[in-house]
This record gives C-alpha cells, sequence and structure tokens, in this order.
C-alpha cells in the first residue's frame, strides 16, 4: 500500500501543477495539459483499479447514482455509500450501467425507451425506479 500512496501522492502533485494556468494562456498549451493530466489520472484510477465505487453514494447532502464532477475536474465516484474520503476516478467499467426492469410514470420498461426524451434518444433508468431515482443514462 505504501508504494500505491507514494505514486499517488506523486502523481496528485503533478496533476495539481498542470492545472495552474500560464500567463500567455496559449490554446495549444492548455489543450496538452488537459491531455496530459487526462492520462495521469487514467494511470491513477489504475492503480486504484480493485476498488469499487459505491453506487448510490451520498457526498454533500446529495445522492449520486453515476461517477459525477462535483468539485472536481474529472469524473470520479465514492467508495463507500456515504463519502468519506475514500474515492477514486472513474475509469469506463465504473459507469452506472442500465437497470432492467425499471419504472417511468408508473410503467414497467424491459428495455430502453424513448418516451419522455426530448430527442427521441433511447435511455434507461440506472436504478429500478426513474419515478423514485431520477437517476438515468442514456443507451
Amino acid at each position: 500500500m505504501a508504494p500505491r500512496l507514494g505514486i499517488f501522492l506523486i502523481l496528485a502533485g503533478t496533476c495539481i501543477f498542470l492545472q495552474l494556468d500560464h500567463v500567455d494562456g496559449g490554446e495549444p498549451t492548455t489543450r496538452i495539459h488537459n491531455y496530459v493530466l487526462g492520462e495521469l489520472m487514467k494511470i491513477m484510477s489504475l492503480l486504484f483499479a480493485d476498488y469499487k465505487c459505491a453506487f448510490p453514494f451520498n457526498y454533500r447532502g446529495k445522492w449520486y447514482f453515476d461517477c459525477t464532477r462535483a468539485d472536481s475536474f474529472f469524473k470520479w465516484c465514492s467508495l463507500n455509500e456515504d463519502y468519506s474520503g475514500k474515492w477514486k476516478y472513474c475509469v469506463d467499467d465504473d459507469y452506472a450501467k442500465c437497470v432492467f426492469p425499471f419504472v417511468y410514470r408508473g410503467q414497467t420498461y424491459n428495455r430502453c425507451t424513448t418516451d419522455g426524451s426530448l430527442f427521441w434518444i433511447s435511455w434507461c433508468s440506472v436504478t429500478t425506479s426513474y419515478d423514485r431515482d431520477g437517476a438515468w443514462r442514456y443507451c
């Protein structure tokens, strides 16, 4: 665990440094920094890949059913139901999955639907009841 913590602290320090804007604020520099920062986040997530996101989780009085950018530049999740400082950046496997069947406006759905979608894009609930939780994602 100690080597992981050391690597994490080095990467975290690097990330904080890279988030600072330079005086010139040039567009190409910003793109390069965002790319490097994104790659560092992927590496950090791999260091903690054996830890799973706890969905839903409560952070500052709000429930999250998927990865969030709350107070962060990158999407993250809590590692326990009530956030206590243990978290990780999200990778593709961490994002919430569709849950079937789910209830929307009192009707049960066994697959993605376009009902209620403004742009006719298929969506699903990430909990058993959209009516109760309001948590969803595009299919």
